[in-house]
């Protein structure tokens, strides 16, 4: 018996995006390990897993065309200007305009404007030019990779969540995405973020590569709900933040593979 102390891992696949979200929901609410992180100024109450998703066919489609599985919070323009924000013309790239958070950075700045001694870097032109060059080498590599986290962030209170990427070509001119966040809100983030990183990846490298992304793989290292999304939580799952209150369901959700 593995101890309780151990996170729950859990992988997924699927190009119904309803149908993972309400699966990976369910499984946070009843399998995941209640835990307080953030920091000592701020510290947050929530329930999670360790997750890997992999989406493809019309579930691709769907995050590309900024559509959010249903009950997710934020859809429509919300999520297609969220979008259109990361195809900005690269001199626009870090410009504050109208930004009253107090977020350091945007992802897409680290992407196109990642900061070295040697000057900036626009990590999404070169992950261009390597997947130009493996397509016409037919010769796949592992080594088109980019980092969105930076050391400079180390004593921040928001590091960035989203912190690797890697473009893999895999047969012809099809191409898979892998993403690493080290910390995703499955709340009120998750999709919103899928969304705006896989349109800026396709616009701005997959496509213009002659390329087509044909796969997903999202690494979540802690996939979380705060505990003051229950509400959310069990609408979007069925089943109650209480686990007491599912013991009546307790025998079939052993069945189930559930605890």
């Amino acid at each position: 018996m593995k101890p309780s102390s151990l996170t729950f891992v859990k992988t997924y696949s699927g190009e119904n995006i309803d149908s993972l979200y309400k699966r990976i929901t369910e499984d946070i609410v009843l399998d995941g390990k209640d835990i307080t992180f953030g920091h000592a100024g701020e510290p947050k109450r929530a329930r999670e897993i360790f997750a890997v998703i992999q989406i493809y066919g019309k579930a691709i489609d769907d995050v590309l065309a900024g559509i959010t599985p249903e009950n997710f919070r934020w859809a429509g323009d919300k999520i297609t200007d969220y979008q259109d924000s990361f195809l900005v013309p690269l001199c626009d790239v870090g410009k504050r305009q109208g930004d009253d958070t107090d977020f350091e950075y945007t992802y897409i700045e680290l992407m196109r404007k990642f900061q070295t001694i040697e000057g900036e870097i626009d990590q999404m032109e070169v992950s261009k030019e390597k997947l130009e060059e493996n397509l016409q080498t037919k010769i796949q590599s592992n080594q088109n990779v980019g980092t969105i986290y930076h050391p400079m962030y180390w004593n921040s209170h928001n590091p960035p969540c989203f912190n690797w990427y890697q473009v893999r070509l895999l047969d012809d001119n099809q191409v898979s995405l892998r993403l690493l966040f080290r910390s995703n809100d499955y709340g009120d983030a998750v999709w919103a973020n899928l969304c705006g990183i896989a349109k800026a990846f396709d616009e701005l490298v997959i496509k213009p590569a002659g390329c087509e992304l044909v796969e997903i793989i999202l690494t979540s290292t802690s996939a979380h709900i705060y505990a003051n999304e229950a509400d959310l939580a069990k609408k979007v799952s069925g089943f109650d933040w209480d686990r007491e209150a599912n013991e009546k369901k307790s025998p079939i959700l052993r069945l189930l593979g559930h605890k």
